[in-house]
């Protein structure tokens, strides 16, 4: 019965089950609902199309491997540029406190960031995010993310102004020489965590790194 169904989708779900339910009629609709995964064949009754989240118009279950290996990869992928690109945040609002809060010259261009951020971010995001990953999805992106994002955004950021302040202080650069030297040091840090995120190291991870 459509009861009995809901049941079996909410008994797996509360021993901490993903629950897909498939089905193609009037009394699975109440157990495609509540299901994580609702799947409806394209030959059942309009109202199972409806609330189901994916619909195999074909009736083909031989299309449910690709379907969940191109969910793994999206999510997967949009991890790694998620820590990718919030690693940079991290490091760019640091910098500008900093920077700021010492009354000292900004050591970058509006330019050189954006040459910065095209061969660190934006070119390698752009490849990352189309390659395959069979990663299988865990709880707890936002947790991930932070312990990578924050400790390798102060790392770098750390790494700039120290760079930054011996030539400043110590040796007494000129504003040109300073700028040079941010621009180095903070193209190998961001490099750095590109170099990390790539891993496990293929033809195509090392090719983005090159």
């Amino acid at each position: 019965t459509p009861e009995q169904k809901k049941t079996l989708v909410t008994a797996f779900q509360s021993l901490g089950y993903t629950v897909a339910m498939t089905g193609d009629g009037i009394n699975d609709i109440l157990a495609l609902k509540h299901a994580d995964l609702g799947i409806a064949m394209g030959s059942g009754v309009a109202a199972a199309r409806t609330v189901a989240d994916i619909v195999l118009l074909d009736g083909a279950f031989s299309r449910l491997p690709g379907v969940v290996a191109e969910g793994r990869q999206v999510l997967a992928n949009v991890e790694r540029l998620a820590k990718l690109f919030l690693a940079k945040t991290v490091y760019a609002i640091t910098l500008a406190v900093t920077f700021g809060a010492l009354l000292w010259p900004y050591p970058f261009l509006p330019r050189q960031l954006s040459i910065i951020d095209g061969l660190t971010i934006g070119l390698p995001g752009l490849v990352l995010a189309l390659l395959p990953n069979a990663r299988i999805y865990r709880p707890g992106f936002l947790k991930r993310a932070a312990w990578f994002c924050i400790p390798s955004g102060l790392i770098i950021a750390g790494t700039v102004m120290g760079v930054v302040a011996y030539a400043y202080l110590v040796v007494g650069s000129p504003v040109a020489e300073l700028q040079t030297i941010a621009v180095i040091t903070l193209t190998l840090s961001a490099l750095w965590v590109l170099v990390v995120l790539a891993r496990p190291f293929t033809r195509a991870t090392v090719a983005i790194v090159i």
